[in-house]
């Protein structure tokens, strides 16, 4: 999955990979957002029989990311998803990594339960749509939580009709059917390598120059 991070990298270089949840947690994850708004996901299957919730996950340094996607099925290409994002430090005992993950998890669920409301069937309606502009109220970029948590972390969600498991098909049948994209891909990650090294040759050699009282003519360094 490709994600959006809120928090940018600030250095000059290839984006970070990050650490991926485990495939347990994701799981339950969806069984519990599922038994929470199991009034909702009733109501939306009146209309889309295959509805369920899909969860990915990654941990960066710096930041951890959960998104969940309301799919309609294996045939559908309409889909919502919700993202959550919250600042993380694995070098701080609190909050602790499950204490962020849940209060990720608690925001995800106050965004579609206010769409999954089994009392405003129009609000089921527009989550079921296909078209983005048909959901009010919705945060369409990073918009902060109120959601009170034990250790009052700040959680941030942001909402789109991106469908990552049919994202992640298409990739693959393209990896295998189209040697030109693996090809481009394989360009690009040597490209990103690249402008890593170069980076890094010119800090280190900034460095040495500092040391040495020496100049190497080319101006300050920005980056």
């Amino acid at each position: 999955m490709k994600w959006e991070r809120r928090n940018k990298t600030k250095t000059t270089g290839p984006e970070p990979i990050p650490g991926q949840m485990p495939v347990d947690y994701l799981k339950l994850v969806e069984e519990t957002l599922t038994q929470a708004l199991e009034p909702g996901l009733a109501e939306i299957k009146k209309t889309h029989q295959e509805s369920y919730f899909k969860a990915h996950g990654a941990i960066y340094a710096d930041e951890i990311l959960l998104a969940i996607t309301l799919s309609h099925g294996p045939n559908q290409i309409a889909a919502t998803t919700v993202y959550s994002s919250a600042d993380y430090n694995p070098n701080q005992e609190v909050p602790a990594l499950t204490d962020v993950l849940a209060a990720c998890l608690d925001s995800i669920g106050t965004v579609f339960g206010f769409y999954l409301d089994p009392a405003s069937p129009e609000k089921v309606a527009q989550i079921a749509h296909q078209s983005l502009g048909a959901l009010e109220e919705a945060p369409f970029e990073w918009t902060p939580t109120e959601i009170e948590n034990t250790h009052k972390i700040s959680v941030f969600v942001k909402l789109d009709k991106s469908n990552p498991t049919l994202d992640a098909l298409a990739d693959e049948w393209l990896k295998k059917n189209d040697p030109h994209y693996q090809e481009q891909l394989e360009k690009k990650e040597n490209r990103n390598l690249t402008e890593a090294e170069e980076f890094l040759d010119e800090r280190l050699q900034a460095i040495k120059n500092a040391k040495s009282g020496t100049s190497s003519g080319g101006g300050p360094i920005t980056h």
